[in-house]
């Protein structure tokens, strides 16, 4: 207790105010000017770490909290001096200063590393180009996002043109498609009638007619009249052969131009009203694909293997149908006859699933390379030096359009292809 009144009161020493000869004037200054240099001094660190809290941004913030607890020292130190005007407490203003002296010293060497720091930042006048130059950058981003929404309305018009393009490019593919069915058909009945016996004929007629007068002794009695009626027989069977192969290529004919008016009429109705959906049987769809797709089996000497696990009836828009299965059947033919194989063959399996039905194209031909299987469907895209690309791009298109999917696997070159038509269940199984 004695040692705090020794610092706190100091009783031997005497007053500082003995030295001002208590005179009223000049206690008054000091104890004023100290009293407000103190207020003051309190008053400033209050303010700079309300700053510092408000403005967690601050790079250098410590720095403002050490000249905070610098400028509190100092504050206390004139408190001090109004103290020992009256009370001669020298030892604790002493300590004071010295608190003040041990905050002071360090916070003035790390000002001067400081300030190489503090000179890098920017000035006002850089701020000022800095935000100047924001300003432009954000102007011309705005020009940059009109000039976008400018492109993007161009591009949503180049889009319908080629939308409309892709229909026409996907009518010529599939009309061209049967077409070809349509010339084979017409090239084997021109074969035909170019071969025909009918003309055979003529030269019977005109024997008759020579013998008229003695159509019975002659065919009775003369050596070649004796065969005049068994070669009539044969004569009359070949031209029933002859009728039945052109009747058949008629028929086949028929269905391909009756097609491809479907065709048409589908892709003019497809910007006014949906397809209508047909129910139809899965396996017939498939045998109708076969029939539409040149002959494959007889004109193009691939061996057909029809795997039908399943033979749903669904209700699907045919004619979409049909034009997807014929474009993938003709796929698999082209890829036999690229391949050079001796024992060409296609395999079409249908698997049904509770909600599904899948249709798989499947051939031993040329495959697809690795690189090409993630662009096989895109628009374009061919392999072939005579292909233009629309073919499988539509087919997927149309897939979807139908709610299934169009996919391909291959295990690569020379490994042939798989592709595989999924289309949605609406109706019970058949």
């Amino acid at each position: 207790m004695n040692m705090i009144q020794q610092v706190v009161l100091a009783s031997e020493f005497m007053p500082h105010g003995m030295c001002y000869l208590w005179q009223p004037q000049v206690l008054g200054l000091h104890v004023i000017s100290d009293a407000l240099i103190t207020l003051a001094y309190f008053s400033i660190p209050v303010t700079l770490v309300y700053f510092v809290r408000m403005r967690r941004d601050l790079v250098f913030h410590w720095v403002f909290v050490c000249f905070a607890v610098f400028i509190v020292a100092c504050g206390t130190t004139h408190l001090m001096e109004i103290w020992v005007i009256w009370h001669p407490a020298y030892w604790l203003s002493g300590s004071i200063k010295a608190v003040t002296a041990l905050f002071s010293v360090p916070t003035a060497i790390l000002l001067v590393k400081l300030v190489p720091q503090a000179l890098q930042l920017p000035s006002p006048a850089a701020l000022q180009k800095a935000n100047a130059e924001l300003q432009q950058e954000i102007a011309e981003r705005k020009r940059a996002e009109a000039e976008v929404a400018r492109m993007h309305e161009q591009l949503l018009a180049t889009s319908r043109q080629a939308g409309m393009a892709e229909v026409a490019a996907s009518v010529i593919h599939n009309v061209g498609n049967v077409l070809n069915s349509v010339n084979v058909s017409a090239d084997l009945i021109a074969t035909h009638l170019r071969k025909s016996n009918a003309s055979k004929l003529a030269n019977v007629v005109a024997t008759l007619q020579k013998h008229a007068g003695d159509l019975g002794a002659y065919i009775q009695d003369d050596a070649q009249g004796k065969h005049l009626v068994p070669y009539l027989d044969k004569l009359s069977a070949h031209l029933q052969s002859e009728q039945t192969a052109m009747l058949g290529e008629l028929r086949c004919m028929q269905a391909n131009i009756e097609h491809i008016k479907e065709i048409v009429v589908m892709q003019q109705s497809h910007t006014q009203t949906a397809g209508v959906n047909e129910t139809v049987s899965v396996s017939n769809l498939v045998e109708d694909s076969l029939r539409l797709s040149d002959g494959v089996s007889v004109r193009h000497r691939v061996e057909i293997i029809r795997d039908f696990q399943d033979s749903p009836v669904i209700e699907v828009d045919k004619h979409k149908a049909l034009q997807i299965l014929v474009n993938l059947v003709r796929n698999a033919r082209q890829a036999c006859d690229e391949s050079g194989r001796p024992d060409p063959q296609l395999t079409i399996r249908i698997v049904c699933d509770p909600s599904y039905v899948e249709i798989s194209v499947m051939d031993n031909g040329i495959g697809v390379a690795a690189e090409n299987r993630a662009r096989i469907f895109n628009q374009g895209f061919t392999t072939r030096a005579a292909g233009h690309g629309f073919g499988l791009h539509s087919g997927a298109l149309a897939a979807r359009g139908l709610g299934g999917s169009l996919t391909m696997h291959s295990e690569g070159l020379g490994q042939g292809a798989t592709f595989a038509l999924r289309l949605p269940i609406c109706i019970r199984d058949a």
